[in-house]
């Protein structure tokens, strides 16, 4: 549905509206009953902004206010006294309102009419020395149900200095930019916002969405999108799904007893990485490693070629934020054991490399492993350097020497995906396999390339649970239930439910799952 012509953008258009998103399909039952008797995210504390394409001209960009759905919310007009628009409306009920949204507990929404944002917000074409304005206190997650170009769906040099321009932010204010791709399978994606590197573009779980590389003239031809995948419709009201699970990461680091004192938590990528790692794969996903021969289980592109890391899934991506932070190793032999789900936030220089170990006793049915980073730039509109970095899964021999899975010999040791992540373009891979044997193995991040910039990264994890696993053995038994001991009254060290306390709920979730 075609909304508006933004002034000097060639082509801009809302991407229509669809009812709110199934909370099974996009793991919030789930979450609700893991965390029965809990504290359940809502989105409480962090604010939004929804920036939206006038739908008949003029000022109509804001929801309408007046609904009983939005009773409790502040809207905060920065482009004028908003006129309603129906898809700003249909976008608020996904996104943070009473009855329709996974995030109810938002109350903070900031409005920008889309040309406003482009020139007040992000200072298109203002010039080096004129950066983004910083965001209010509290505004983590910026929805862009809208799509343009200058020049249509060619990237010209005017829409990278938009995206560079949005990257700059997200880096420097540790936001996420949520953006849809276009509707259509056989569809052209659009440069803005879908093309840039930090944010989280979003297709349909159905994949009748624009996917595929990004061509010549944009910042990073080759780079693969969407990244993830909603319920809906269309891709206008998938993007607000997806911006709605995101508060609830960010309300989650900075709330939960864990990891609310770290404050590497709530940065960006940690948050793009745990929704990611944490998103539910379906049967059919693949990011289509070579099949046999030397290169067995190494694939060059790090994501489905439709769906992305597929569907979105608040609880798995939830487990991840709260598993905490495990500092990687320099070496193999210095990596510990991490559990079986959490996340990292690193910085690698040039060739530098980090480590991260796995011990079962046990087949693990489904291992996933996410890396991302940010591109760097002097200024918000100077050229950016990007990192490049590999991601490989090694097994632990009898001797304790690493052996490569790659390659027909790695068959023997698990069943479907990857090995090993080497995308020469973007700056995301993504280690996806099922039916890991049992035994040990160590995971690497590897810097490759001659960029002599330092690169902050982070990597985020997830395998199936095994309730009261604390030593991650696949048994539960009387080491963890000494773990959980010498933890107990505290906030860490045998947090069975991951509620952020070691007490009696603990001790009961592990005595049902004892043997």
């Amino acid at each position: 549905m075609c909304c508006f012509l933004p002034t000097g953008v060639g082509f801009a258009v809302c991407l229509s509206v669809t009812a709110p998103a199934s909370a099974d399909e996009i793991g919030y039952d789930a979450l609700v009953a893991r965390l029965t008797g809990q504290t359940i995210p809502t989105g409480a504390g962090i604010g939004v902004a929804q920036v939206e394409v006038p739908e008949a001209g003029g000022l109509t960009y804001g929801p309408d206010q007046t609904l009983g759905e939005f009773a409790g919310k502040v809207f905060m007009a920065q482009s004028g006294v908003p006129v309603v628009s129906s898809h700003a409306t249909f976008v608020g009920k996904s996104l943070y309102s009473n009855t329709g949204s996974v995030a109810p507990g938002i109350t903070q929404i900031y409005l920008w009419e889309v040309n406003s944002y482009l020139s007040a917000n992000l200072r298109y074409g203002a010039g080096a020395a004129n950066a983004p304005i910083f965001p209010p206190v509290g505004l983590k997650v910026f929805n862009h149900s809208w799509l343009g170009g200058f020049s249509g769906s060619t990237p010209t040099a005017s829409d990278n200095e938009v995206l560079r321009r949005a990257d700059f932010a997200m880096n420097r204010d540790d936001t996420m930019y949520v953006v849809g791709v276009n509707n259509g399978a056989t569809s052209a994606t659009y440069p803005m916002m879908a093309m840039g590197y930090h944010g989280i573009s979003v297709g349909l779980m159905d994949g009748n969405h624009s996917h595929g590389q990004l061509p010549t003239g944009a910042d990073g031809v080759g780079r693969m999108k969407p990244e993830i995948v909603a319920p809906g419709a269309y891709t206008s009201f998938a993007v607000p799904v997806v911006s709605a699970v995101t508060a609830l990461l960010y309300q989650t680091a900075a709330t939960h007893p864990s990891i609310s004192a770290n404050p590497n938590a709530d940065e960006s990528t940690v948050v793009k990485a745990a929704l990611l790692a944490g998103a539910r794969h379906r049967p059919g996903w693949t990011n289509n490693p070579t099949a046999s021969g030397v290169l067995r289980g190494a694939t060059a592109k790090p994501l489905d070629s439709i769906y992305g890391a597929d569907v979105v899934n608040i609880d798995r991506s939830h487990r991840v934020i709260t598993g905490g932070e495990r500092d990687g190793a320099a070496t193999s032999a210095a990596a510990t054991i991490i559990p079986q789900a959490g996340w990292d936030f690193e910085t690698l220089p040039l060739a530098a490399t980090r480590y991260w170990r796995i011990r079962s006793t046990r087949s693990i049915s489904e291992l996933s492993f996410i890396a991302t980073w940010h591109r760097t730039a002097t200024s918000a509109i100077a050229t950016p350097t990007i990192a490049d970095i590999d991601l490989t899964l090694y097994r632990v021999n009898a001797a304790g020497a690493l052996e490569s899975l790659v390659g027909e010999a790695g068959a023997a040791y698990y069943g479907t995906g990857n090995v090993a992540s080497r995308s020469g373009a973007d700056n995301i891979e993504h280690i996806y396999l099922t039916n890991l044997a049992a035994g040990e193995y160590v995971l690497e991040a590897k810097r490759i390339g001659t960029a002599t910039t330092a690169a902050s990264f982070a990597v985020a994890w997830i395998m199936p649970a095994i309730i009261g696993d604390l030593n991650q053995d696949g048994q539960v038994d009387g080491i963890d239930l000494a773990t959980l001991l010498s933890g107990w009254g505290g906030t860490s060290g045998g947090d069975v439910n991951g509620d952020g306390f070691v007490d009696g709920v603990d001790l009961a979730y592990m005595l049902s799952n004892w043997g």
